[in-house]
């Protein structure tokens, strides 16, 4: 009896490293990166993701209770994940990917943590992330700037006026609401669909493209008139806006 448990002693001796017992079993968290750094990215538009590998190198399947971004512009970045949530788990020496994405709303640099709790030590895990963003390379330049109607006899329609809008930069430009006539005269003047060709809703126009507004002046009243059309975009200068003027001036007598 006595040599059957020197004989145990022993084992355990060499399988600790000394006397004491066995260690259990561990998860383990080890990430292919710790930061990730995205280049210059246009305000309002998106990144191609980039992919973290998420391994459980220890001994013991990882539960992993949450992944999400946080941190100071949290906004900016989105990630999405096939990794097994609580109450799954992700086996010893397997592995998930953890996909971020970029989409600055605003310029400047942005900065915000990946955090992963889990059950393995030295938990929250965390990726720092941060990105640059640069005003967009979208522009509109309109022509003419202004449309004048000259005098119109009230009660009629004047023959329609374009103005074209064109997107000189090299990203597409995202209209965001509809193209609208405002101000104190808007009632006297319209949009003409037959001569628009401007997504009057919300639209794109590509780079190196143009469209046309038409707009007819229709006075009410004598007098000078003035709107304008407004519409905005997510290029410079945006909302723009195109004044309109016109005189509203008495019918000529019918003629006997």
């Amino acid at each position: 009896m006595k040599r059957a448990f020197h004989h145990f002693l022993a084992l355990a001796v060499c399988s600790t490293g000394g006397l004491g017992v066995a260690r259990a079993a561990e998860p383990g968290v080890k990430l292919s990166s710790t930061a990730l750094n995205f280049p210059s990215q246009s305000a309002g538009t998106t990144s191609a993701p980039v992919k973290i590998a998420l391994t459980d190198d220890g001994s013991a399947p990882l539960t992993i209770v949450e992944v999400a971004i946080t941190g100071e512009n949290q906004d900016a970045f989105s990630q999405t994940n096939n990794c097994p949530l609580s109450p799954a788990t992700l086996a010893a020496n397997a592995s998930c990917t953890i996909e971020v994405t970029f989409r600055p709303p605003i310029v400047g640099q942005l900065i915000a943590v990946l955090t992963i709790n889990d059950n393995a030590s030295g938990s929250p895990h965390t990726v720092q992330l941060r990105g640059d963003a640069a005003a967009r390379a979208s522009a509109a330049i309109i022509s003419p700037p202004n449309l004048a109607f000259g005098n119109q006899a009230i009660g009629s329609t004047s023959l329609p006026k374009t103005v074209t809008i064109a997107n000189v930069g090299s990203e597409v430009l995202n209209m965001s609401t509809p193209i609208a006539i405002t101000g104190k005269d808007a009632a006297e003047f319209t949009l003409v669909p037959s001569k628009t060709t401007c997504p009057v809703g919300s639209g794109q126009l590509s780079p190196k493209a143009s469209c046309t507004v038409g707009v007819a002046f229709v006075p009410i009243t004598l007098g000078t008139k003035s709107a304008q059309i407004i519409f905005v975009d997510d290029g410079a200068g945006s909302p723009h806006t195109i004044p309109l003027l016109g005189v509203g001036v008495t019918p000529p007598a019918p003629s006997k």
